[in-house]
């Protein structure tokens, strides 16, 4: 009975720290290096009851050039005339030229998207794999429009992989034109808010060769000054780390994560890598990157969230350093004091459970605050068992 409870005191405490550390990703678990927010066509697609390829015939009247979607919902007509529907994005509907229409139906009434589009951009939404398909197909399709001239593709072919999971990135590695990829990642015209996914792409590399040189460039890259904040730069070292397994982590420690000088930027870049290779890698041990992550615990910006990663990897050989962090700290940091205790209230060694009690005398009511906070989310001390 013991034993099942503190499982459940574990389970309820790493629930929690993967919202706190990852955000939303445990619900629509996409690229953790990626920052592909807004919805792709083939999502906006998928719950459209009709597409329609028109080109604007003035005001808000469209001839219909293709119906790939909903002909049977649509019906039979030359032209769509939204003049008297709702139109969604009235700003972005085009007065000439083509534009995709996306269409839904609600009580015999329609309700339209009109998007943009040119030649370049019809052909790529509209031979795009359906949302029913299998992510795979539809990332090795957009894996070709990756950095196309037509700035739109190219949005939508990063954001299908932003969106994806890593699984199926992984998956559809082979498809990833790696050589592009190496001139993509340096150069300053590309958008830095794709780097990290090319950075992460090239660790991926499933030929023996390709994938040596692109760990030779990530290095060169991972360690060239920079700046404190550098875009893309996790995803950069988690491909690495992916690419080159201990050698990554080895410079990445002594570079970084047991740098007192280090920038605290290319640190919390490094935490997101390490967080990254510790759920998706397989060539390093579990005691190999928790030595790692102990590291991110001698700094006070990182470490309630390796104290909530070493939780999560149920590593408790850390009482002690728990213990520290609160006792040693003058109570300005909530987060850490939560990290700490939370950490104290789950493990399941008897050591623990003293320290609790060693805690709680020396600073009562930052106990008594952290503990309020974890018994609010289900997680309660072993001695209420």
């Amino acid at each position: 009975m013991i034993a099942r409870c503190a499982s459940r005191r574990i389970a309820a405490w790493v629930a929690v720290a993967q919202l706190a550390t990852w955000g939303t990703a445990g619900v629509a678990r996409g690229c953790p290096f990626c920052n592909a927010l807004t919805p792709t066509f083939s999502e906006r697609r998928a719950v459209a009851d009709a597409v329609v390829l028109g080109e604007a015939a003035g005001g808000r009247t469209f001839r219909i050039v293709q119906v790939p979607q909903g002909r049977e919902a649509l019906g039979p007509r030359a032209t769509l005339d939204l003049s008297t529907t709702e139109l969604a994005s009235i700003a972005d509907a085009p007065t000439a030229g083509l534009a995709l229409l996306l269409g839904k139906l609600h009580d015999g009434a329609w309700s339209w998207e009109a998007v943009a589009v040119d030649e370049a951009s019809a052909a790529y939404f509209l031979r795009m794999p359906a949302a029913e398909r299998p992510t795979v197909e539809r990332l090795r399709y957009c894996a070709k429009y990756l950095e196309h001239p037509n700035e739109q593709v190219a949005d939508d072919a990063y954001g299908e992989f932003g969106r994806a999971s890593y699984d199926d990135v992984r998956r559809a590695a082979d498809a990833l034109p790696q050589a592009a990829l190496r001139r993509w990642i340096v150069d300053p015209a590309v958008p830095e808010r794709r780097k990290g996914f090319y950075g992460l792409a090239l660790g991926l590399a499933p030929d023996v060769a390709e994938r040596r040189t692109n760990a030779a460039l990530l290095r060169r890259l991972a360690t060239a000054a920079g700046t404190d904040f550098r875009a893309g730069f996790d995803g950069l070292l988690g491909g690495w780390l992916i690419a080159e397994g201990a050698a990554a982590l080895d410079a990445i420690e002594a570079r970084i994560l047991a740098n007192p000088q280090a920038a605290e930027g290319d640190v919390r870049h490094a935490q997101a890598a390490l967080r990254f290779y510790v759920e998706y890698g397989r060539a390093l041990s579990a005691d190999r990157l928790a030595r790692s992550t102990a590291l991110l615990l001698d700094r006070p910006a990182t470490a309630p969230g390796a104290l909530a990663d070493l939780t999560r990897a149920r590593r408790w050989e850390f009482v002690s350093r728990a213990e520290r962090l609160f006792v040693a700290s003058a109570g300005d940091d909530p987060a850490l004091d939560r990290a700490a205790i939370g950490y104290l209230l789950v493990c399941p060694e008897a050591d623990a459970a003293a320290a609790l009690r060693r805690v709680r005398l020396a600073q009562p009511r930052r106990y008594a605050e952290a503990e309020r906070h974890w018994a609010m989310l289900g997680v309660r001390p072993a001695a209420g068992d």
